[in-house]
């Protein structure tokens, strides 16, 4: 996807998952044992890409990871992973499901509630997305090879031009977020330096 162009004027910043369960270190995964200190390196980067389309005016979009008390909103996560639920993990209502205070959304911000890993599954995000004119997506947040990689795939099936700025995303360990960049590159996303896309945001061609 090299020869993909950029149009900000249609372009949409999505954030993924940046709550106290993912990123804060008494979070809930974080309990469970993963090992959440590499997850933080994509706060500043996000604050810069955030920063930028705000300034160009175009829609920032929080998912925010819920699920419900009973679990009946999660399938088999909490067969696979059931400490996550004795953990409580982020469940509505509770701090852990509350985003960082690092990056909490605007007033202005969109947020759009999910319950699995993909943002578009049983949610509202498209219909947002159409309202909005919105085609292409940056997408970033965490972790990059779970709810990262299923929202790009499932952007990529609704042919949205796709870019992943890859200081902007990160998982818990080093190999899983790499595989997972090089999984997105070919077919499905543009991956890029936040400073490529700061450039294309901000510089104005004359």
């Amino acid at each position: 996807m090299r020869d993909l162009v950029f149009e900000k004027e249609n372009s949409a910043l999505l954030l993924v998952n940046l709550q106290n369960a993912f990123l804060h270190p008494e979070g809930a995964l974080s309990k469970a044992g993963l090992d959440g200190t590499r997850l933080n390196k994509v706060i500043d980067p996000i604050r810069q890409l955030k920063e930028a389309f705000q300034v160009k005016k175009r829609p920032v979009i929080y998912m925010q990871h819920t699920q419900r008390p009973n679990g009946a909103d999660v399938g088999l996560l909490n067969d696979l992973l059931p400490s996550f639920q004795d953990l409580e993990f982020s469940m509505e209502g509770t701090w852990d499901c509350e985003f960082i205070d690092q990056l909490k959304p605007d007033e202005s911000d969109y947020i759009v509630k999910k319950h699995r890993f993909s943002s578009f599954y049983q949610t509202d995000l498209e219909d947002l997305l159409v309202k909005l004119n919105v085609d292409t997506l940056v997408i970033a947040g965490v972790p990059t090879n779970v709810c990262v990689e299923s929202t790009v795939r499932d952007a990529y099936y609704r042919d949205y031009k796709i870019y992943v700025p890859q200081e902007a995303t990160a998982s818990y360990t080093e190999e899983q977020e790499q595989w997972s960049l090089s999984n997105v590159e070919f077919p499905f996303a543009r991956v890029v330096s936040v400073k490529e896309l700061l450039h294309e945001l901000l510089v104005q061609v004359i």
